[in-house]
């Protein structure tokens, strides 16, 4: 694991390296190890040099014998309890046939790079994540998706180094644009957050993001992450799909916010921290449709430490979801998305005597953040109008609007092309013949 996070940060995979026990850096360990082995330390950072050396990889598989197949399933699934590669619930064992049943949604070869996962430096590829997709239960279909994902999670961007380890409780959120979303059965409407039997691809294709983050990444409670709650939604991640049906016609969606042509596949990528539900929301009337943008920025203005401690130019303060019914009030109430996005941004701009009262947190704000502050001195929780994200999503009446606060530490949410195979319009007739009509 030492040598991977070597190679991950760009140094030689045979560089001096002395490898501690992680709990020796939790808060009053015995530090005893540190300086027994501090001449060593010395040693590899004014004697080293690097020589070459060739490596391989290897790829080993488990067998498992059992009377029958429930019983070597529930054997698997305690085995990789035993090695921390589970998360709790039970896993579908990936057998060779069903893996390569699931490569079968990519045109990629299994040996394609997506990316590395922190803290490990593990490769991420293809046949990993299709390894993962099928502990889930995941369909081939949703190998697209699923790619797009992790390519969007290991970005730069999203600093999966720190999202990764930090303390804070971030979870990934997904949100699919374009025609995938309808064809893979990715919920945009009635609890797209959560579970839905007529759309299960969204807990998979999640479920199989967290499994990558703790088996490759090696992101483990308590050694490679270190989140001080962990949170319910790290089990499954949230993937869900823009209500593009349901957007008014003046508002674009969020695809093509993001660069895109309107109609691309695109799955974005942001790293959060908290959800909050916000109830009694309504967009009737001009009046009953501002009560309702103000009860965002009351929510939106609360809590603010991470916005601010990781600014940036790009930053993302998290995302807001509206149904399709509030949407299309707001817009019929002469509210494009543009002018909420910068109700928003202004209405939410938290005063300098709060944020000074928060001692550490003033201390460890960037330059770039204080150079935003407006003439009266409030901090925006973006650069600007345009950094706030605004998303139609969730049940098809008012009542209630969400939102989604970024964690730690993203500069800013990433956004990726879906690639669907050569074999897209088999594979949905399949889903078709194994699930039912949609």
């Amino acid at each position: 694991m030492v040598s991977a996070a070597f190679g991950q940060a760009g140094f030689s995979f045979d560089a001096a390296q002395r490898e501690f026990p992680i709990e020796m850096f939790l808060p009053g360990s015995d530090l005893t190890p540190l300086e027994e082995n501090i001449e060593k330390i010395v040693d590899g950072l004014t004697r080293w040099s690097a020589a070459p050396q060739k490596v391989t990889r290897t790829s080993d598989k488990l067998e498992i014998e059992a009377e029958d197949y429930p019983q070597a399933a529930a054997r698997m699934n305690s085995l990789f309890l035993r090695n921390k590669w589970g998360d709790g619930l039970p896993l579908v064992p990936p057998t060779e046939d069903n893996v390569r049943w699931i490569l079968t949604g990519t045109d990629l070869a299994p040996g394609t790079l997506l990316g590395k996962m922190p803290p490990s430096g593990r490769l991420v590829t293809v046949e990993a994540a299709a390894i993962a997709l099928a502990m889930t239960g995941g369909r081939p279909e949703y190998m697209p998706v699923l790619i797009a994902a992790e390519q969007g999670l290991t970005d730069p961007l999203l600093r999966p180094e720190m999202t990764q380890t930090t303390t804070c409780s971030v979870f990934i959120g997904v949100v699919v644009s374009g025609p995938v979303a309808k064809q893979i059965r990715l919920n945009s409407g009635y609890g797209c957050l959560g579970p839905d039997p007529s759309h299960p691809a969204g807990a998979s294709i999640g479920r199989a993001m967290r499994l990558m983050q703790q088996d490759v990444g090696g992101a483990v409670p308590g050694s490679g992450t270190m989140a001080t709650f962990g949170g319910p939604a790290r089990y499954a991640n949230v993937v869900f799909a823009e209500d593009e049906d349901g957007l008014p016609a003046d508002w674009e969606p969020l695809s093509v916010e993001r660069g895109f042509r309107a109609g691309s596949n695109i799955a974005t990528v942001h790293a959060l921290a908290s959800a909050t539900n916000i109830s009694t929301t309504q967009a009737s009337t001009e009046d009953v449709a501002l009560q309702t943008l103000d009860k965002f920025v009351r929510i939106m203005g609360a809590d603010y430490g991470n916005v601010f401690t990781h600014y940036s130019e790009k930053s993302v303060p998290g995302i807001a979801l509206v149904p399709r019914e509030i949407a299309r009030g707001l817009s019929a109430n002469g509210w494009s998305k543009g002018k909420v996005k910068a109700y928003l941004w202004e209405n939410t701009k938290v005063p300098l005597a709060a944020v000074k009262s928060d001692t550490l947190l003033y201390r460890r704000a960037s330059d770039t953040m204080k150079a935003f502050a407006g003439p009266d001195g409030a901090w925006p929780l973006a650069a600007g109008p345009d950094n706030m994200m605004l998303v139609v999503a969730g049940g098809e009446q008012s009542g209630h609007c969400y939102w989604m606060r970024v964690g730690c530490c993203p500069i800013a949410p990433v956004s990726k092309r879906i690639a669907l195979p050569a074999n897209w319009a088999q594979l949905l007739d399949k889903a078709e013949e194994d699930l039912g009509a949609h």
